[in-house]
């Protein structure tokens, strides 16, 4: 018995002197992070991207709004950028009969040693249907920016078409 307790301890050393709290690297030449590693954030920001998509999904307005910063700028996946504001959100769903967001993962990250805002990085599967009968669908990756009042601040969106069966 002492040697398998012997044993295990070994091994959960061996795994523990493994593991890594870092990685990475933030590479933007003129920022004082330059050459920085991130780390894992964990303020709530994952459990905000899950409550933004269930008011995405049943388009509440006035919910998505209380996610946002006062102004957000986002860079849509077309490179056309804009600053969507709260107030923007009561028109937003005008033109879908519905919408599913649907999250394949979420990974929360910050930079190592540097006050807690962060960014959630989301993979998810989108598909809107437009009160015209049209359907846009895409696989996105989004970056998020979160503020120090977890409020998303910011947006980046990467898409492709989904691939045809």
């Amino acid at each position: 018995m002492k040697k398998v307790v012997l044993i295990i301890s070994i091994l959960f050393s061996i795994g523990t002197a493994q593991a890594q709290d870092f990685g990475g690297k933030f590479l933007v030449k003129d920022s004082e992070f330059y050459n920085k590693p991130f780390v894992f954030s964990n303020r709530g920001e994952t459990e905000k991207i899950i409550e933004f998509v269930k008011a995405y999904n049943t388009m509440d307005a006035n919910k998505c709004a209380t996610f946002i910063a006062d102004k957000c700028v986002v860079i849509g996946f077309d490179g056309v950028k804009t600053t969507l504001t709260k107030e923007d959100w009561k028109n937003y769903f005008a033109n879908y009969t519905s919408i599913n967001w649907e999250i394949l993962s979420i990974v929360p990250l910050r930079i190592k040693d540097t006050d807690p805002t962060s960014g959630v990085l989301v993979n998810s599967i989108e598909t809107r249907v437009g009160k015209d009968g049209s359907v846009w669908k895409k696989e996105l990756i989004e970056l998020f920016a979160f503020d120090l009042d977890l409020k998303v601040s910011n947006i980046n969106q990467y898409s492709q078409d989904i691939p045809k069966k």
